[in-house]
């Protein structure tokens, strides 16, 4: 994954990951999904979100599957700070101390990014995404 939360130790129940996998596969915005959870919550099932693409990625586009290509179509942290304009150091945004104490922006942030990841794995997969 681009930005990894993998410090904070979060166990994401397996339906709530299946949930955001099934919304995935049908090209739906996992938007009602975000609302609910914490940011903490959030960034574990990015992680696993994050997996997903890559492997829904690399079996539908084998060896035309770039990994940089999908980097290139998510929000830089830079590219979001400017957004935001924060002042914060780049690193906290993608540290565990970021997702704890601003975890408003952080979960604002990740949910921009999953919209990209599921929008992107629906053209992969040749469905409309429902934003």
């Amino acid at each position: 994954m681009i930005e990894s939360y993998s410090n904070t130790s979060v166990a994401v129940h397996p339906g709530v990951q299946l949930q955001f996998l099934r919304y995935l596969l049908m090209g739906l915005s996992p938007n009602p999904l975000i609302e609910n959870m914490e940011a903490v919550e959030l960034a574990a099932v990015y992680d696993y979100i994050w997996e997903k693409a890559l492997e829904i990625g690399i079996r539908v586009k084998g060896d035309r599957f770039s990994q940089t290509d999908m980097l290139k179509r998510l929000k830089s942290v830079e590219q979001y700070k400017m957004e935001v304009d924060c002042t914060e150091p780049g690193q906290r945004c993608i540290s565990e101390e970021c997702l704890l104490k601003e975890a408003a922006c952080v979960k604002t942030r990740l949910k921009e990014q999953f919209n990209r990841l599921y929008n992107m794995v629906s053209e992969y997969l040749g469905i409309e995404f429902k934003a």
